[in-house]
């Protein structure tokens, strides 16, 4: 699974400031069938040391990671040149 974009739809603190909610999509090169989209709903505690968006992005990569095809090997998790959302996150 290669991604190729990270777009953040949308982006919700709750009230008490706790937690942030939001809708993440991937631009997933499939080779055969072109680009698809994937989205994931995502929610997570907020810290003070990462920006909210890059919490939602690391909390997609998890469920990413999730998918059958991802934990049993037959397909490996993938990011465009330039795109490293992971470490963006934690320089945030």
């Amino acid at each position: 699974m290669h991604v190729l974009d990270i777009i953040i739809l949308s982006q919700q603190i709750s009230t008490d400031g706790k937690s942030v909610t939001g809708k993440v999509q991937f631009a997933i090169d499939c080779a055969e069938r072109g680009t698809r989209l994937l989205s994931v709903e995502c929610a997570t505690a907020l810290t003070a040391r990462i920006r909210p968006d890059a919490l939602l992005i690391g909390d997609a990569i998890r469920q990413l990671r999730r998918m059958p095809e991802i934990r049993s090997g037959s397909a490996r998790l993938s990011f465009a040149k330039g795109l490293k959302p992971l470490e963006q996150a934690r320089a945030a």
